[in-house]
């Protein structure tokens, strides 16, 4: 179990988050720089490349997109093979990306549950569930009902919990619950959405779909991050995972939230088990960047 380091500071962190968000923010900004100071950019960058969950969720995807979004997956960094942790594509895609070889070691992730708005049934959401199940899907990513979260909190946390309960029948998929952080109205609402899905069943919590006007933003990171402290100390023995999607465009963007989870969980606990970064374009500025430190 990682081992609860200053924990009245992060309280202290989350009662601004609530109260103070300016004064908060200051915070997080002066944390992020003392942090991203420190780093090896090289080291740091090639670990990116390791933890991004390579996407494509366009209207119109189907052979080509997937398959052009496999040829990204592999890199050759300094004589050294890399590999991206997953590549993400709708459900009902799956059976196409099972069509095509690639590395062992990445992941099929699928956004599913009646995604991006999870206005679907119950019923429906497990059923899309089960074809990602049925098909090989490794991960499964699934956005909240943010109107259920508002007027029907047990409701909520029923769906949650049915939809871990049917995906952990098989226990090494993972489950992701997209929280839509940018669509909440407060930190407290961040916080509290956060911990309902990590009680229910979640395997990670996931900032965002990447389909709304408000995507990932560091802040928001920062108390599910908190959340994720708490749930450690007081309900498990190992960290649940984060994933940052939605609008993450620059590996300076990336760094930040690498440096987030090194402040709150060490460095030493980043593994695909436990942060991902969804992105389409954050790759090739990654690549770029390494390039640049190489040359």
């Amino acid at each position: 179990m990682t081992e609860i380091i200053n924990k009245n500071s992060f309280d202290i962190l989350l009662s601004e988050a609530f109260e103070r968000p300016k004064i908060f923010q200051e915070h997080i900004n002066d944390l992020l720089k003392g942090t991203i100071d420190k780093f090896n950019n090289n080291k740091v960058l090639k670990n990116l490349f390791s933890l991004l969950d390579l996407t494509t969720l366009h209207d119109d995807d189907y052979k080509n997109a997937i398959e052009e979004t496999i040829k990204q997956t592999i890199c050759n960094i300094d004589g050294e093979k890399r590999v991206v942790a997953g590549v993400c594509v709708y459900s009902n895609l799956l059976p196409i990306l099972n069509s095509f070889k690639f590395d062992k070691n990445i992941s099929k992730v699928v956004v599913s549950g009646g995604f991006p708005t999870a206005q679907l049934s119950l019923e429906a959401k497990l059923i899309d569930v089960n074809f990602a199940i049925n098909n090989g899907a490794n991960e499964i990513d699934v956005p909240i009902n943010r109107g259920l979260f508002r007027e029907n909190k047990s409701e909520l946390e029923h769906e949650i919990k049915s939809i871990s309960e049917k995906i952990h029948v098989k226990p090494n998929i993972k489950f992701k619950v997209i929280i839509e952080s940018g669509e909440l109205n407060n930190y407290k609402e961040v916080y509290e959405v956060s911990m309902i899905a990590m009680r229910n069943g979640a395997d990670f919590i996931k900032t965002s779909t990447g389909k709304t006007s408000h995507g990932a933003d560091i802040y928001s990171a920062a108390v599910m991050m908190i959340a994720m402290r708490n749930y450690l100390n007081e309900y498990t023995d190992r960290i649940v995972g984060f994933k940052a999607a939605g609008g993450i465009r620059t590996a300076n963007e990336a760094l930040q939230y690498y440096a987030l989870f090194t402040y709150f969980f060490n460095e030493n606990n980043i593994n695909k088990d436990t942060f991902r970064i969804g992105c389409s374009n954050l790759i090739n500025d990654i690549i770029k960047r390494l390039n640049i430190l190489n040359n």
